[in-house]
């Protein structure tokens, strides 16, 4: 029944009656479908379950016009979780950003009874900046408050009024947001996320720097307010995770990094650098990155998403599979041949969203029919070229997955995709092939 509430041809009639079905992983398929009929959407925004209303929340590909129908929602599991969902990573299949509620459901969650979930719209980075403005009159000082912690995101009224305050905490904390950074006299009691930001004395960077642990002189050599000749003495580190720290800093040059010995490893666990993807906007360090020798800043660049067709070009081509990767992932038109390197080379949790990119090249794919690698064959069936005895021929496929593909297509041949219903093992793929007739629906529905 899985499969069928994914089914994209099921009518509404069929859907309704899985609603009523039930059981729970049904009601979760039904609210994950990536098109819903609005007589579905109203009976699951109407349903007397909360949980199933929650499970809509999570759904981000309806837009924000059918998700925000649960912002007046009776529960308050289901509104604070629509807003929890709003933090939420642009896909890589997604074109242009998609914002997760409209205006008009910021507005009513910014005003709702619970605090909870005004506390969360304060939070969340697509609340739009009036709406935050709003906010800074909320009521309850604990919203106020939380403000302060997105105090780059607030506009110069919202800041004011912050600094204005009634409330005593939430007046100090705003003071200490608008402030410049303080200068830190002792390291002692600091978690390495803050010593790696903060503005050392010369006396707490020189204690630092020549500690006896390294993953303390690491933290030290990517502190962005070490002293230059501190610098010097972590470039000649004798461990590498040191010497590796160094050689990302922003201001060093490109001879200036090459002199240094570190080993940048495309296996290793990778996160942009921060001074770099703060700067996407900036097209001239974004030139310097892509065009470094060092792989970290190329992979950095390649996390930002407006970089120009030239170096978007370049990257794509680079030597580096994690720059390769990221530039899949995050970038909103990436070339054709990337996505489909990209899939060919990795296996990951963006895979799905890479294969629904509209650039991803689905012409010619049915060349991969005879290929040794299942992981290939599975792709004939996006070519649109690809003919029924092609899909036919896959169905019978000694791989899984490939019969699997091949049983959810719609050119599969009716006593085939019957046949493989009758399956366990492709029975729920064959659930949601388009082409499954009525009669074949209705009688899942009656087991």
């Amino acid at each position: 029944m899985i499969g069928l509430a994914y089914n994209r041809a099921a009518p509404s009639r069929i859907l309704l009656r899985l609603l009523e079905k039930g059981p729970k992983d049904i009601w979760h398929a039904l609210c994950g479908r990536a098109t819903m009929p609005e007589k579905l959407v109203d009976a699951i925004v109407h349903h007397p379950d909360w949980r199933l209303r929650r499970d809509l929340t999570w759904n981000m590909s309806l837009g924000p016009e059918i998700r925000s129908r649960l912002a007046a929602d009776s529960d308050l599991r289901v509104r604070g979780n629509l807003v929890e969902q709003c933090h939420y990573r642009w896909q890589v299949s997604t074109r242009e950003p998609r914002t997760p509620l409209t205006v008009e459901a910021h507005e009513l969650l910014a005003a709702d009874p619970e605090r909870r979930v005004r506390e969360e719209v304060a939070l969340q980075p697509y609340t739009p900046t009036h709406v935050r403005d709003l906010l800074t009159t909320d009521p309850d000082p604990a919203v106020r408050l939380w403000l302060t912690d997105v105090w780059s995101w607030l506009s110069d009224k919202a800041k004011a009024a912050l600094l204005s305050d009634a409330d005593p905490e939430v007046r100090q904390a705003a003071e200490e947001k608008h402030r410049p950074p303080r200068v830190i006299e002792s390291e002692f009691g600091l978690s390495p996320d803050v010593l790696e930001r903060a503005t050392l004395a010369r006396p707490a960077a020189e204690r630092l720097a020549r500690d006896g642990n390294a993953r303390v002189r690491a933290t030290a050599a990517a502190n962005p307010s070490i002293p230059d000749d501190l610098v010097a003495e972590l470039a000649v580190d004798a461990d590498p995770e040191v010497r590796l720290a160094v050689s990302r800093r922003p201001e060093l040059t490109e001879e200036q990094r090459a002199a240094i010995d570190y080993t940048d490893d495309a296996g290793r666990r990778f996160h942009p650098l921060t001074w770099v993807t703060d700067e996407c906007e900036d097209g001239a360090v974004m030139r310097r990155c892509a065009a470094s020798a060092h792989p970290a800043l190329r992979r950095s660049a390649a996390f930002c998403p407006h970089l120009p067709a030239d170096l978007v070009q370049a990257l794509a081509g680079d030597e580096d599979f994690l720059v390769r990767l990221f530039l899949a992932e995050n970038h909103p038109d990436p070339p054709g041949e990337l996505l489909l390197r990209t899939i060919l080379e990795f296996e990951g949790y963006t895979e799905t969203k890479m294969l629904r990119h509209p650039n991803f090249p689905r012409a010619g794919l049915r060349s991969f029919a005879d290929s040794s690698v299942a992981r290939e064959r599975a792709l004939v069936a996006m070519d649109p070229d690809a003919t029924s005895e092609t899909v036919g021929k896959l169905s019978h496929d000694p791989d899984l997955e490939v019969r699997r593909t091949a049983a959810a297509d719609a050119r599969l041949p009716t006593p085939r995709l019957l046949e493989l219903l009758a399956d366990d093992e492709t029975a729920q793929a064959a659930a949601t092939n388009p082409s499954l007739p009525i009669e074949a629906m209705e009688k899942i529905l009656s087991r």
